[in-house]
């Protein structure tokens, strides 16, 4: 379901491009080009975007096409064990997990599309520092420059899961 959504997505925004090529009429193929360029990277972005080893990329502050907000939380709980805590909230939440590197306690979650976004990507990683747990989180829109309050909002909903999780 979530291929055809994509790809439902894609075909929308050839279909746009393509009207606005048909209706701008230019001159010079220079408005076809950067629309052509617009549509290629939106695809690479969609094939790239669930994979940790690109993250890098989307995290980059050089990368224009996304909104970055990054936030940090200090827990007594080891590393090991926070790191099964937050794949266990994410399973349980309106998040999906995508990929957990249990080597280098790296996870890869993104959210579905909606009206106001393409869908985020959130990268949570783990340090410890003083017998206390960092947990690094970064929310990335995808192909989006203004995340519109979605990447705070990430980032609360998943602290209130971690919270009400750890709750007795």
């Amino acid at each position: 379901m979530t291929a055809i959504k994509h790809v439902l997505a894609a075909f929308l925004l050839v279909f746009i491009l393509v009207l606005l090529g048909y209706y701008i009429r230019p001159e010079n193929p220079v408005v076809i080009i950067i629309c052509f360029v617009i549509i290629g990277f939106f695809v690479f972005n969609l094939t790239i975007r669930k994979s940790l080893a690109y993250r890098r990329y989307f995290e980059s502050k050089y990368n224009l096409f996304t909104s970055k907000v990054r936030s940090e939380k200090v827990f007594d709980i080891p590393e090991h064990l926070m790191f099964e805590k937050i794949i266990e909230v994410i399973d349980n939440s309106e998040f999906k997990l995508i990929e957990a590197d249990r080597g280098a306690y790296e996870i890869l979650a993104i959210t579905r599309m909606t009206l106001m976004s393409w869908g985020e990507n959130l990268y949570i990683d783990f340090e410890t520092k003083g017998g206390k747990t960092i947990m690094k989180c970064c929310s990335v829109t995808f192909f989006q420059i203004y995340s519109w309050g979605k990447n705070e909002r990430n980032w609360d909903v998943l602290l209130n899961k971690i919270e009400s999780s750890l709750t007795i």
